[in-house]
């Protein structure tokens, strides 16, 4: 039964909203667990009430403006601030926090200090305090702490202004920017400011500290009401009796601290809400020091990436026709006995280098042949080719200096990654000898003797992408190959699945892309082609990814052509050319395919950069396109596997990958982008201009800042770098590492201002380069080395025991300890990144798929010391009482008589100001008597309300034509809803999505209630079902979504529908319906009896009823939404009801006497 009356207590959960009320329904419930929808308890009369009623019944007139609690959730505390939060003349440099802990404690809290830095002798000393700083580099050093996400921060800062004279003013905007920053990273919250401490000193010092502290006492009071704010009035507690220096308290003047920050916390505890789950925070641990020596096989796996970034797909062959290059013509030499075809010592490779500045992109194969005398001597013979659009120069003979004959086979290839193609003889038994190209313009091969393989075929290519050529030996079935694991000249043989192994299974090989793999061509009698691509790949061992391309290459209209296809560099593209040598009486024609193809070079886990882009402490990730292009930054919220994308990055560098460098080089905790020049390791600066407020990422380019000498350069593996950059004498400021073929390194340190050359830092260890890695392991601020097994990633680090001025061992200017491996095998090395993704400083191992991107961090943490969580105690505080008013936390004033509006500042999600009214000044107002639970219940139901409220044709511009008009508002082929009806029911929807889409959680009722004013509604959260929508997207379970529950109860409000007492307006009830079955007359809840309500209306007057029901504008609202986002993307028809059922009389209106 409906009825009004004044509020006098509310048994249930509630929640303020501008209302009409009603009680809750009579009759069967339409939830499983027999609760009722959301409804409308009682109707507020003209009562007065000045106080919020606390928890135990207290009336509204009430005096009792406190009641101490503790939750059962952890107080994840950050102390926030300078020296004084650092502990500074305190004995033991506890400061406040060890009393403050220990207070709380013994009132029931569980507390888990915060912070990057651990002071004084407390087990749970985190915290973040750094003496000497200003309120706006607090600010600053607010980020190093923020991925902790503390429920509590506790603000004291300031003191360091005043003793530097900054004006009060410009101290006091500056807080208010930093708070600012505190909610709008954190806005759940909770912030506790403290004025300053007392000033020992002179009269100006006293007179700013007590202008700043009444300025921050304004910004709680007046700036920042409504939001979870309190005010610790330390200045005027302390005496300067109890301040040690004229700065710092004595401990007794910390012990007071703590009992001043207690009381603050205690006015406002109501309000703290339980700390977010973060991956890299246990508050039953307490603490986690960041310094500790690294254990392998102790790190914590988490999922960090589910997969981004972008490819290049799979290759796809494209070719044109260039016809018959006459510069290629060979002409038939005298042959006797010789064996095999002509054309199989034909062969195209880079003999000569053309241009000694070109990149190795750009290589040109040059036309390799031998003429075969009487005597069955070789001549052996090249064109150099002279680019131009393909064309070839003068024939040049040059010498093997190997005794390699007719019987033997050949082949060329780059041994020694010097970018110029080598020859190999392989003499019968598949023994190989080899001479290696030492030219630059003229060609001549050095013997370098012989290798010991043995199989009956041999291949050699590129498999691992490393730039030197592998051994192969190729069956009907299988290719099993030798890496070429050495460098330069030198060579050692290794496995492709284990470093032990000699002869393991890859596949097949020749390389058809410019990524440096060779791919796998099957060539067909009449000259097509079956490629199957060379991609990097993932698990144990460096077997690559093979991706079939399909026939690629359609061949020729003539048969036994296999000998005649060959694959030359012949434009510079990087890609293999299909080449025709097709025989004619005298001679061969050199007939060329242009490669036009595309795809099949690059993976998505190729563009991954780890750093801190933000100054956060924790790094962030950045995908960079092949060349140089970066519009996607992730940015670390520590909530893995999520990341921020609410930052935008604006950079654009000289490419490729392999040459730029992410490194802090300016010093100011944010990565730069150095960008490195191949030739002479100059690094051009790209300084990093972070805009926090405006959350935006912009370089300034700053021209060239180091000129190094290094000319490593990079090889062709997009991990084989000559130079890296990382911070190796603790600086904080990156310094370029120099890393020769050897693996020997040389440095430059950067002293801000010049660089310092500390020649040889490491010896050589004879690492391949491309598994050398520098990251800080054990956060001693120094990047240490890191070596990775190649096939297992097990990873062996020598820590950086900084630089010795009088020189360390091997001719070193730094000193190094082997730890043994430190990081155990989790996947191939080259799939392997270490970063600071935790935040603690110490380098976590992130294993990267490289097909898709999705990766698993390996989290390098210490153990918790425990806390010190022993018995609890009364510490003993201080008292401590304040007269401070406390009428912020125990009602909020009537909205027209506000003399601040609006309150509090809130904006939408593009940063525009929100506006206060609206067309009936409703909005979800505040919680009483709701447990923490039930808050993340009623805001995400009122969220998505206002979503499904919102929606296109819904709020204005209804399809009347439309499926859900017809089930639920009974309009039929015969009889159509009358304008009347259509206005009607348009404006029921229209009302709802005026409803304000925000909530404040930090105001209790107003002090002042009139008439249609401020009204109670009571929200049951109970509903055994309640999903949001985006969860019910089958058409078997659409209908019960919490939204939908919200917006039933919305069109009950009569003040909110614009229907006060007067009642002008639509009405909207729940009605009665009576089926003559027994079961007498029951409301008409959930989607049968609205369909069957609609059933009704057709046959009479479509819309009489169901524009006065709510669930018929629930269900039509509903299936407006599923009907584009379902699974199904159909209107959603379940449950079908019969189009004859419906109620034998008249619905009712309820009973509202």
């Amino acid at each position: 039964m409906r009825r009004s009356h004044p509020i006098l207590w509310l048994a249930s959960l509630s929640c303020l909203v501008a209302a009409d009320c009603w009680s809750p329904p009579d009759g069967p419930s339409l939830y499983e667990n027999g609760s009722y929808a959301t409804d409308v308890l009682v109707l507020a009369g003209n009562e007065t009430w000045t106080n919020y009623p606390d928890n135990e019944g207290s009336s509204g007139n009430s005096t009792h403006t406190f009641k101490k609690r503790a939750e059962d959730f952890y107080l994840r505390i950050l102390p926030l601030g300078a020296s004084i939060t650092r502990g500074v003349f305190s004995s033991d440099n506890n400061g406040y926090p060890k009393a403050l802990r220990e207070q709380l404690r013994f009132e029931g809290w569980k507390v888990n200090m915060v912070g990057s830095k651990q002071d004084g002798t407390m087990a749970d000393n985190d915290n973040e305090g750094h003496p000497g700083a200003w309120v706006h580099q607090v600010n600053e050093k607010f980020r190093l702490s923020s991925n902790q996400k503390p429920n509590l921060v506790l603000v004291n800062a300031g003191t360091n202004d005043c003793e530097n004279r900054q004006d009060p003013e410009t101290t006091i905007k500056n807080m208010r920017t930093m708070i600012d920053e505190i909610f709008k990273t954190l806005p759940d919250t909770t912030v506790i400011l403290s004025s300053l401490v007392k000033s020992g000193k002179d009269d100006g010092i006293k007179a700013c500290a007590a202008a700043v502290s009444q300025g921050y006492r304004n910004l709680v009071y007046t700036t920042y009401r409504g939001y979870r704010i309190s005010y610790a009035n330390i200045h005027d507690a302390i005496s300067l009796n109890q301040i040690g220096d004229g700065t710092h308290p004595t401990d007794e003047g910390y012990r007071l601290f703590a009992s001043v920050w207690v009381a603050a916390i205690n006015r406002i505890a109501k309000k703290i809400k339980p700390p977010p789950n973060v991956e890299t925070v246990n508050d039953a641990e307490v603490t986690k020091t960041t310094k500790c020596q690294e254990i392998p096989g102790t790190a914590r796996r988490v999922q960090t990436q589910r997969g981004s970034g972008h490819d290049d797909g799979n290759y796809v062959h494209d070719r044109v026709e260039r016809g018959i290059i006459e510069s290629g013509k060979i002409i038939k030499y005298t042959r006797t006995s010789a064996p095999g075809s002509p054309t199989d010592y034909m062969f195209f490779a880079n003999i000569v280098k053309g241009d000694p500045n070109s990149p190795r992109s750009a290589s040109l194969d040059d036309l390799v042949y031998a003429a075969i005398d009487e005597s069955q001597e070789l001549t052996w013979m090249y064109r150099r080719n002279l680019g131009a659009g393909g064309s070839f120069g003068p024939t040049v003979e040059f010498k093997t200096d190997l005794n390699c004959g007719v019987d033997d086979t050949y082949a060329f290839g780059d041994f020694n990654n010097n970018g110029l193609d080598d020859f190999f003889c392989i003499k019968p038994g598949a023994a190989v000898w080899a001479s290696l190209n030492k030219a630059t313009k003229d060609c001549a091969l050095q013997i370098i003797g012989q290798s010991d393989r043995t199989q009956r075929e041999v291949r050699m290519a590129d498999i691992d992408g490393d730039g030197r050529v592998d051994f192969c030996l190729v069956s009907n079935d299988d290719v099993k190959c030798s890496r070429n694991g050495g460098k330069g000249d030198e060579n050692f043989w290794q496995g492709f699945q284990t470093a032990s192994g000699i002869r393991e299974t890859v596949f097949n090989a020749r390389n058809n892309l410019p990524s440096y793999r060779a791919d796998f061509l099957y060539v067909g009698d009449n000259g097509n082609v079956d490629t199957y691509i060379n991609q990097r790949g993932s698990g144990k061992g460096i077997v690559p990814d093979w991706r079939k391309a399909g026939v690629t290459h359609p061949g020729q209209a003539a048969t036994g052509l296999r000998g005649n296809i060959k694959f030359g560099r012949i434009y510079g593209s990087g890609r293999l050319d299909y080449i025709y040598m097709k025989e004619e009486e005298e001679w061969f024609d050199m007939i060329v395919f242009e490669n036009k193809g595309s795809g099949g070079t690059r993976r998505k886990g190729d563009g991954n950069f780890y750093c801190d882009m933000r100054g956060t402490g924790a790094d962030d990730l950045v995908w960079i396109y092949y060349d140089g292009r970066v519009d996607e930054i992730n940015t670390n919220i520590h909530s893995p596997p999520n990341w921020g994308h609410d930052t935008s990055i604006t950079l654009t560098v000289p490419g490729p990958r392999m040459g730029i460098h992410f490194a802090d080089w300016t010093g100011n905790g944010r990565c730069d982008v150095l960008v490195q020049n191949k030739a002479t390791g100059a690094l051009t600066l790209y300084e990093n201009n972070y805009d926090a407020g405006a959350k935006a990422l912009t370089f300034s380019n700053r021209g060239v800042v180091a000129t190094t000498g290094c000319t490593e350069g990079w090889g062709v593996g997009i991990f084989d770098r000559g130079m890296r950059l990382a911070d190796i004498d603790g600086d904080g400021r990156a310094d370029p590492i120099c890393i020769e073929i050897s693996g020997r390194m040389t440095a430059w340190l950067n002293r801000q201002s010049s660089l310092l050359d500390a020649g040889q830092i490491k010896f050589a260890e004879s690492w391949d380069r491309a598994n050398i890695r520098f990251a800080d392991v054990e956060n001693s601020g120094r990047a240490d080395i890191i070596w990775m097994n190649k096939y297992t990633g097990a990873s062996t680090v020598f820590k950086n025991n900084g630089y010795q001025s009088g020189g360390a061992a091997g001719g070193s200017s730094f000193s190094w300890t082997n730890r043994g491996v430190l990081y155990s095998g989790v996947d191939r090395g080259e799939c392997l990144h270490f970063a600071n993704l935790g935040g603690l400083g110490r380098a976590d191992l992130i294993e990267v798929d490289p097909a898709t991107n999705a990766a698993y961090t390996n989290f390098n943490e210490c153990n918790g010391s425990g806390g010190g969580d022993g018995a609890v105690s009364n510490p003993g505080l201080p008292s401590y009482s304040t007269n401070d008013p406390l009428i912020l936390w125990d009602y909020a004033p009537v909205y027209a008589q506000d003399s601040n509006p609006p309150y509090p500042p809130l904006k939408n999600d593009d940063e525009s100001d929100i506006a206060i009214e609206n067309l009936r000044e409703t909005r979800l107002f505040g919680f009483y008597q709701c447990d923490t639970e039930t808050f993340s219940n009623i805001k995400n139901g009122w969220r998505d309300f206002n979503r499904l409220s919102l929606m296109d044709r819904l709020s204005s511009n209804i399809d009347w034509n439309s499926q859900g008009i017809n089930e639920f508002f009974g309009q039929g082929d015969q009889k159509t809803l009358s304008d009347d009806k259509k206005r009607q029911i348009q404006n029921i929807f229209y009302y709802t999505s005026q409803m304000w889409t925000h909530w404040w959680t930090d105001w209790g009722p107003p002090n002042y209630i009139d008439s249609w004013q401020y009204l109670w509604i009571e929200v049951s959260c109970s509903l055994s079902d309640e999903k949001t929508a985006e969860d019910r997207l089958n058409l078997a379970n659409w209908e019960h979504a919490r939204g939908g529950y919200w917006l039933h109860e919305a069109t009950h409000m009569d003040y909110f529908m614009n229907t006060p007492s007067s009642g002008s307006g639509p009405v909207v009830r729940d009605l009665l319906v009576d089926y003559s079955d027994g079961r007498g007359e029951n409301k008409a809840y959930g989607i049968d009896n609205a369909k069957k309500l609609a059933n009704y209306d057709r046959h009479f007057t479509p819309g009489e009823y169901t524009q006065q029901n709510s669930d018929n504008y629930r269900f039509y609202a509903m299936s407006r939404w599923v009907e584009p986002n379902s699974f199904e993307r159909t209107y959603p028809y379940k449950p079908s009801v019969n189009p004859f059922a419906m109620p034998v009389f008249p619905p009712k209106v309820p009973d509202e006497g």
